[in-house]
């Protein structure tokens, strides 16, 4: 029976990169032409099927932080679960209840 007096060690993970918003809106810039040439066609598409379609291009995440933002400032409208373009006059970005 081993009778080692050294505690195990747990595995160091390497501490996550800070992404600075700077970095994270030139992110956004590169992607949203894809996004929203994808979505110029005026059918909705789900998150998933929008991030599957630019897959070969850009990150998931980054799909993802794209819409998030491209909501927020109104260019594009989320209805349920999908997305489509935001129709001309509409008001721009969703107001705060």
């Amino acid at each position: 029976m081993p009778t080692s007096t050294r505690k195990p060690t747990a595995s160091r993970a390497k501490p996550a990169t800070f992404t600075g918003s700077a970095d994270v809106n030139a992110m956004i810039d590169r992607i949203a032409p894809s996004v929203l040439a994808l979505l110029a066609d005026g059918v909705p598409r789900t998150k998933g099927v929008i991030v599957a379609a630019l897959a070969e291009r850009h990150d998931a995440e980054a799909v993802a932080l794209a819409l998030i933002r491209l909501s927020v400032t109104g260019e594009l409208e989320q209805a349920g679960s999908k997305y489509t373009l935001a129709t001309p006059g509409g008001g721009g970005p969703p107001c705060a209840a």
